[in-house]
């Protein structure tokens, strides 16, 4: 999009109001006209003629015919004093008939089954009678819901749809078809698992797709031909690394790809999407093979991989070949054709999401409209989760109309809006149907999406609810911070989540539990939208001591104690994690138990602070931490820290970065010591990604007068760090390296040395690199 100008006006409007007014249909409630919906409900039961219609299928009915009919049947039946009868066609008089699928009535009414879109229906009313008609790829299907929300009926949730108040079924006479604008509609919210859910919603199904994204190692496995053929993998420094990507001037790998892809295929032969596409990390082949490519069409990373996805798609005429413009391969190549059966999944992760991407990132226009030059069929991944965060506030719903209506004015066809899994995550079940709306009419209103959903889902709540969200977003907006994917609610403890903020937040959610006292399953529902500002309390709280919301307090002689509230809102939270069934509180590792046990080491630890001999001594570096880490006089603070959240490091943990720790620990006087013990922290996923790893080894030398030390206590990790020989050790969050003295040992000075890896080892993605390790207090007792 060109030339975008606000002008007199907020940013907050701009977000609330860009792209509502429609170009082509007005969005009501199941595509349904207001005047179609007041015919439909303008008799009451009491007329009976909802009784009085059967649903006629054809006399030789396919499955999805049947499953139209019996989901019509089923809802239909609810406003109905008895069932609404299923007859084949022909085999019983119809009065009053709605007419499922390729019947002969539909067929002398003058409907055309061969120019059906394949997603799209037509629902058409003739005299008393019905007729709903869909394409191949559950078109019928989604007529029957549309007719069904037109009635009034709504599905929040994975639950059954919610009822009509007015329960009368009189269709009027008229014709009405629908096809999709996006062709190809998904998210990957948990309802998502539900088919009802997905279907009610008219989501396209993920069987279309026999492989799914990040497919290299899938197809050319490492653990296979790492060893024997380690040049069929990316060529970094002058040294091949398999489980980097892969080497795609390499003719033999191009061989091995496809007859593994023709494998895949005779598994799942009814699939037409199949991703040949580069793994989740930037490590691309370098040799001068590949540069060669890469220069030749346009000096960017995405020429070898075009060139070779190419040559894979002429193998399979008959099917779809996908690949990703992701990251290092975001940029359009040049002087190139794409092949007709070559699909582009254009993703745009690095975009910033306080306002609609064609604003925060501009880069991603001109990428869009470049790789738009090349293809017709490109299909948009976009991200509509925060990575790191999964529970925390993220105030971005006013940004997803905006973002969706500038795809499809830029001509895409395919939508893939990336969720998490997390039924409980902030707002999920709202987005989730505003995201599903907007897909499949891109002109709906959001606004009026949303006012529908709140009101429906939390009745005398929405209000509440409602003044949460618009307050947050215009905090957000007021503040002017960048909203990042990989954000954190810490980033923002001075923003949208400020003290003030905070507080009134809590307010208007407890306002909303009392409007619905009386309804234990809205109370429930309000209790589990609470959880991301009860997230965002916690995560801030830890990073503050002293102050009205900090976690932490100042007790007797100094020592650091958390506040009891403070210890009941963290199993509180973690209890209505568990009660919804949340699995993870961000990505790949970190369940709620997990969560709460991180924060319970914190507090024991520190309660346990007045037994601890070397509380607030002072220590005498001899290798210096991270300039962007704490100081070593942390490690004696009595203040200990999180690993749940081991993504992005508790500030007070403190981290060397390619050097081994080394400092010395003097206790002020000689005394009796029974035990030293450092904690270290370890990546809990994709230990063959981060830039952290657990000590080789810890010793600990003592010594009475600082100059003679005694042979070190070596504690030693037996830990194989590599995940390939070990996947075992995503199960370690934090390792004790403690030492237990002979009876009788005293000392005022500890030398301590913790040998890092210092660089990543050769089995690493990022090999070669400067590797971190991470401790957070030195316990002496």
């Amino acid at each position: 999009m060109e030339n975008v100008k606000v002008k007199n006006i907020s940013r907050l409007s701009f977000l609330k109001n860009t792209g509502i007014v429609a170009a082509g249909l007005t969005f009501l409630p199941g595509l349904v006209s207001s005047k179609l919906r007041n015919s439909l409900l303008s008799s009451g039961l009491a007329a009976g003629n909802i009784i009085d219609y059967q649903i006629i299928i054809p006399s030789l009915v396919s499955s999805i015919e049947n499953q139209a009919a019996q989901q019509l049947q089923k809802y239909l039946s609810k406003i109905s004093i008895k069932p609404i009868p299923i007859a084949e066609e022909g085999k019983t008089a119809v009065n009053y008939g709605i007419y499922i699928g390729e019947t002969e009535f539909a067929k002398a009414n003058e409907i055309n089954f061969n120019q059906l879109p394949e997603a799209g229906f037509i629902n058409k009313t003739t005299g008393n009678n019905f007729i709903i008609v869909g394409g191949a790829k559950k078109g019928l299907l989604f007529g029957v819901y549309d007719l069904l929300e037109g009635l009034g009926f709504r599905k929040y949730s994975n639950e059954d749809a919610i009822n009509p108040k007015i329960k009368s079924f009189e269709p009027e006479q008229g014709i009405k078809t629908y096809e999709p604008l996006i062709k190809y509609r998904t998210t990957s919210y948990s309802q998502m698992a539900d088919q009802e859910y997905s279907d009610w919603h008219k989501l396209s199904s993920r069987d279309d797709w026999g492989l799914f994204v990040h497919t290299f190692n899938t197809l050319v496995p490492q653990q296979i031909y790492g060893k024997t053929h380690p040049e069929y993998y990316s060529l970094i420094a002058g040294k091949r690394q398999p489980g980097t990507q892969l080497c795609l001037s390499n003719p033999e790998v191009l061989k091995v790809l496809v007859e593994s892809l023709k494998n895949k295929i005779q598994e799942k032969p009814a699939s037409t999407y199949w991703s040949v596409s580069q793994d989740d990390n930037d490590r691309y082949c370098q040799c001068d093979a590949c540069k060669a490519l890469n220069e030749k069409y346009g000096k960017v990373p995405s020429g070898s991989i075009i060139h070779f996805v190419n040559q894979v798609a002429k193998e399979f005429p008959d099917k779809i070949i996908s690949t990703l413009a992701y990251w290092y391969t975001r940029k359009a190549p040049k002087n190139i054709e794409i092949e007709s059966n070559v699909n582009i999944m254009l993703c745009n992760i690095e975009s910033r999401r306080q306002a609609p991407v064609f604003i925060t990132d501009p880069a991603f226009s001109n990428d869009l409209r470049d790789w738009g030059a090349l293809s017709k069929d490109i299909l948009i991944w976009d991200y509509n989760i925060q990575f790191t965060n999964y529970i925390s506030p993220f105030p971005n719903l006013y940004t997803l109309k905006p973002n969706i209506k500038f795809y499809t004015d830029n001509q895409v066809k395919g939508l893939f809006m990336q969720a998490n899994d997390e039924s409980a995550a902030e707002m999920a079940l709202l987005r989730s149907y505003l995201i599903s709306k907007l897909m499949w009419n891109p002109d709906a209103d959001d606004k009026a999406i949303i006012n529908e959903f709140l009101s429906g889902y939390f009745g005398a709540a929405a209000p509440f609810i409602l003044q949460y969200i618009e307050s947050m977003q215009e905090s957000l907006v007021k503040s002017g911070m960048v909203l990042s994917i990989f954000g954190d609610p810490i980033h923002a403890k001075n923003s949208y989540l400020s003290a003030e903020m905070m507080q009134q937040y809590k307010l208007l959610f407890d306002n909303a539990e009392k409007a619905v006292v009386a309804d234990a399953k809205l109370v429930q529902r309000v209790r589990t939208a609470r959880l991301p500002i009860m997230y965002a309390e916690i995560q801030i709280g830890r990073t503050e001591i002293d102050t009205a919301r900090s976690m932490f307090r100042k007790g007797i002689n100094g020592y650091i104690l958390a506040k009891p509230e403070m210890k009941l809102l963290v199993n509180r939270f973690a209890d209505i994690c568990k009660l919804n069934k949340v699995k993870l509180v961000r990505e790949r590792a970190g369940t709620p138990e997990h969560y709460r046990a991180s924060y319970n080491r914190i507090f024991s630890n520190m309660e346990g602070m007045t037994k601890v001999k070397s509380f607030r001594k002072n220590i005498t570096p001899i290798t210096n931490p991270n300039p962007k880490s704490k100081g070593l006089e942390s490690l004696t603070d009595g203040v200990f820290a999180s690993y749940e959240s081991w993504q992005e490091a508790d500030q007070n943990w403190v981290y060397y970065t390619g050097q081994h720790m080394d400092f010395i620990l003097d206790l002020g006087s000689v005394m009796p010591i029974t035990s030293v013990n450092m904690d270290f922290l370890n990546p809990q996923a994709q230990p063959d990604w981060h830039l952290f790893a657990l000590p080789k080894h810890v010793s600990y030398s003592l010594s009475a007068d600082g100059n003679n030390y005694s042979e070190p206590v070596m504690i030693i990790n037996d830990n194989n760090p590599n995940p390939l020989e070990n996947p075992e050790i995503i199960k370690i969050s934090i390792l004790p390296f403690q030492a237990i003295m002979k009876t009788g040992t005293k000392a005022r000075y500890i030398k301590v040395h913790a040998e890092s890896l210092l660089k990543t080892p050769s089995w690493h993605i990022r090999s070669g690199q400067d590797i971190s390790i991470y401790c957070d207090e030195i316990v002496v007792k």
